[in-house]
């Protein structure tokens, strides 16, 4: 069966605005009171907390910063690991992190009889995200992983492990494509937003400094010099 949609009637199209009207208004009571229930059940959440009341979540396992964004839909599940995430973080649509993991390790069981003990770490891994880190849409973010503060993960990334602070990352797998700044500029970055005992350490910067950095880019030609250069 199909259906022909044609030009409605001024009546009939009043009446379908009215209805459609309400139907959005009934889908955001409905989303308000979803928000509100999932709000108080974060095992942790900091100001300007704000996440899509449709999204999936493990929310007793999960614990947010300040000022955090979610995104559109993301799926963040953890049965027993914890997701951890920092202050001042904002995801794209419909990124996934995965806490924990299946035992693929025993003969004779099938993978879903397949049962953990308490404090299974190797399996049951959690996830850490540090303040100040971007990712972006569709991103996944898989158990054990650890994304350094300042970071950016691109759109699509499968990041299986961790990614170092203020580093650019992206791929399936994800590799670190190079850091956001040179060593200076971090350095000079955290001095405006940290204080000094919660900037990164000698041996942190040092991690850091075999990793690529963006190439300078060529300073802009002043108007005085271009015009010289016509002159010429």
């Amino acid at each position: 069966m199909r259906v022909t949609a044609g030009r409605p009637g001024a009546l009939l199209g009043a009446l379908v605005m009215a209805l459609h009207r309400l139907e959005g208004a009934g889908a955001r009571a409905r989303r308000a009171i979803r928000g509100l229930a999932l709000a108080g059940r974060f095992a942790a959440r900091g100001d300007n907390f704000t996440f899509d009341p449709d999204g999936v979540y493990t929310c007793e396992t999960i614990e947010v910063g300040h000022n955090v964004d979610l995104g559109y839909r993301p799926i963040l599940m953890a049965a027993r690991a914890r997701i951890r995430i920092g202050d001042n973080v904002m995801f794209g649509p419909e990124v996934t992190i995965r806490g924990g993991n299946h035992r693929i390790d025993q003969v004779g069981v099938p993978m879903i009889a397949v049962g953990k003990k308490p404090g299974d770490d190797s399996h049951d891994r959690g996830v850490t995200i540090g303040d100040d880190v971007w990712v972006g849409t569709r991103a996944v973010i898989l158990h054990g992983v650890t994304i350094g503060r300042g970071a950016v993960i691109g759109a699509g990334a499968v990041v299986t492990r961790s990614v170092p602070p203020y580093a650019v990352a992206a791929g399936n797998p994800a590799r670190v494509i190079r850091l956001r700044w040179s060593l200076e500029t971090i350095q000079d970055h955290e001095r405006q937003l940290y204080p000094s005992e919660r900037r990164l350490t000698s041996a942190e910067l040092a991690g850091l400094a075999e990793l690529p950095v963006p190439e300078p880019r060529p300073a802009p030609v002043t108007k005085s010099l271009t015009s010289g250069l016509q002159a010429r």
